[in-house]
């Protein structure tokens, strides 16, 4: 697996997510799995011992890359591409200059590692993670020894636009801008990859419209049957209630008993009102044009003429005006916080009875998942990657595993959390959270899918 992201040592997204959960998953299932990665100071930060090699990496342009070979407690084979002038700083992306630089300095780095490993025993496939990584698969495709590649995008809406200059010394035509003055690395990587999988099977088939991902989609177009869409799971090792060292109360699917004790412990410490018989819902919006602030500030007055609680995590510089208002208005009943991060995300989770996702557009669909293993039931648009993890509830309950609304507006999301309240207080209410809760969401069949995308990507190379 060649990456710029690996949880918890280098993260910027769910791809870093993606890549730890399923290297461990491959191992288990005894696959022999090499993680290559640029070092960052993360990586000694987190205590991940690693030794030097002696002989360094030889590019193709003769510069050499010292190689640092380590192991994950998962099993996998880590090895860390040494530049210190690239990678001093920890963030993963946040430079655009530099961020080409360092997608150029993985790509050569990786395909140097796969040349040297192919004199002694080589790589049956090379599986690249979205854009930092895509451009290896034009290079991958040039050599000799045909080697497959397997590209996963993750975010579609990151394609890794560089420098015609860096996309030059990489094989990549200019295709962006119309002025060929840029290329988009996931662009160019998808239209040579072995085989090109995707996160979702939604998001697999909205990859080829163009209205929603332009010269990806054009780029796609001719292999729209053979993208794989394998939906995520969780790790289980850290996405369980009835384990995880966040919660103060633990329970599971069969003694939900104490997802009580832990909203009485959310509604004290965010100063609401005390009413554990009262659904409280937990609102999850990320930063970006999609992520459907405007939706909820809009909605919000709505859900709260309902006898609920709301409380809204916020990830990133996400304005919040409107409900700044609304919460001088109604602070016994509405907390917001700007402080969105996985711990609290599922401490949330843990104490929601309803879990609202207002995005308009999800590429993974993660909190849905999360928000269902910790028994909150959510409310999302159906749309996205979030058609793969919710099924709409039916009126009477006996079917579907959350809430889903049509149109991207305030009055279809007030609607869907509307129906949800009134859910709360169905008699098989119970019985549908226990259901939620018992759903396999665990990562053994995404990584026996991948494992078959991997075999059928070596037969087609051997032929």
């Amino acid at each position: 697996m060649v990456t710029a992201e690996l949880s918890p040592y280098a993260r910027a997204s769910r791809a870093g997510d993606v890549v730890a959960a399923l290297s461990k998953a491959l191992c288990q299932l005894e696959h022999r799995v090499t993680v290559a990665i640029p070092r960052y100071p993360g990586f000694d930060a987190g205590g991940l011992l690693a030794a030097r090699r002696l002989t360094p990496l030889k590019l193709a342009n003769g510069a050499e890359v010292t190689v640092l070979d380590s192991q994950l407690p998962t099993g996998a084979k880590l090895v860390l591409l040494d530049s210190p002038s690239l990678f001093e700083r920890p963030e993963v992306f946040g430079r655009p200059a530099e961020d080409a630089e360092r997608a150029e300095f993985l790509c050569e780095a990786a395909l140097a590692l796969t040349r040297q490993r192919g004199e002694r025993e080589p790589f049956d496939v090379v599986h690249l993670h979205d854009w930092p990584a895509a451009a290896l698969a034009v290079r991958l495709a040039s050599l000799p020894s045909a080697v497959p590649s397997v590209l996963t995008i993750h975010d579609p809406a990151r394609r890794g636009v560089v420098p015609a200059e860096v996309a030059a010394r990489l094989g990549v035509a200019p295709n962006d801008d119309g002025q060929r003055q840029s290329a988009s690395l996931l662009t160019s990587g998808a239209s040579r990859a072995s085989a090109v999988t995707s996160v979702s099977s939604a998001v697999a088939r909205d990859l080829v419209d163009a209205g929603r991902f332009g010269p990806l989609a054009a780029a796609l177009s001719s292999r729209a049957e053979e993208i794989v869409g394998i939906p995520s799971g969780l790790d289980y090792a850290i996405y369980n209630p009835a384990t995880d060292a966040a919660l103060r109360s633990r329970y599971d699917a069969e003694d939900p008993s104490n997802k009580g004790s832990a909203k009485t412990e959310l509604l004290r410490s965010r100063g609401l009102e005390l009413g554990i018989e009262r659904p409280l819902c937990v609102a999850i919006v990320e930063e970006g044009p999609d992520g459907g602030i405007d939706l909820l500030e809009r909605a919000a007055e709505h859900i709260l003429r309902n006898d609920v609680y709301v409380f809204v995590l916020l990830r990133g510089e996400v304005p919040f005006d409107k409900l700044d208002r609304l919460r001088s208005e109604m602070g016994d009943r509405l907390a917001v916080e700007q402080s969105l991060d996985e711990p609290t995300a599922r401490r949330a989770c843990a104490a929601a009875d309803i879990a609202v996702l207002p995005a308009r557009y999800e590429a993974t669909a993660t909190f849905a998942r999360i928000a269902q293993r910790y028994g909150a039931l959510p409310v999302a648009q159906a749309s996205g990657a979030h058609l793969d993890a919710i099924v709409d509830a039916d009126a009477a309950l006996d079917t579907g595993t959350g809430f889903l609304y049509e149109e991207p507006s305030s009055t279809a999301l007030a609607g869907a959390v509307s129906r949800a309240v009134a859910a709360f207080s169905a008699p098989r209410w119970a019985a549908l959270r226990r259901r939620v809760m018992r759903l396999d969401l665990a990562w053994d069949r995404p990584a026996r899918r991948y494992a078959q995308v991997y075999r059928q990507a070596k037969l087609a190379a051997a032929r």
